[in-house]
């Protein structure tokens, strides 16, 4: 069972933490989650189950979102498609574990919060740098113009200054 509100994303564990074999299934929606300083989760959900194995807790989740963010050659704001599964491994806190202690989450009481699970997965499965197309011009580097929608005249031909003294030779 799920409860949303913002980017919380809660569900209730208390049926399946004590009970080896049993499941929940879980589904929400995470709305407008500003991730970087230039990308913005639109809207991303997420659907999968949380699941008792060996007294510990399975998280395993499909997320299928939309980003938007400028592309990293012309800057033109751009919404793109993102969409992955992750699987996380969740321990009360205060039990005893096999599990490397950097490779699980810990929770308190009956409720994990799926929205922060998902968030962090959402960071780590963003590129660095996205293009509005694969063949972006990008943006004149001297007038500053969207080579993809004008050209410009602009003259790259730069003389190296040490060389400079060499044109004037006959």
């Amino acid at each position: 069972m799920m409860q949303e509100g913002g980017a919380d994303m809660i569900c209730d564990v208390s049926t399946i933490v004590n009970t080896e074999g049993a499941q929940v299934a879980l589904e929400g929606c995470l709305e407008s989650v500003e991730l970087a300083c230039d990308i913005e989760v639109i809207k991303a959900s997420v659907s999968g189950s949380i699941a008792n194995s060996g007294g510990v807790l399975v998280l395993e989740a499909e997320v299928s979102a939309e980003i938007k963010t400028s592309c990293a050659r012309c800057l033109k704001e751009i919404v793109m498609p993102l969409d992955f599964d992750f699987s996380e491994t969740l321990v009360l806190s205060g039990q005893e574990t096999d599990a490397d202690a950097d490779s699980v989450i810990f929770f308190e009481g009956t409720e994990i919060d799926v929205g922060e699970i998902a968030i962090n997965n959402l960071l780590l499965n963003v590129s660095t740098k996205y293009l509005c197309r694969d063949d972006c011009k990008g943006i004149c580097p001297k007038c500053g113009k969207n080579l993809n929608e004008v050209s410009c005249d602009c003259d790259f031909f730069e003389i190296d200054p040490r060389w400079e003294k060499l044109k004037n030779f006959k």
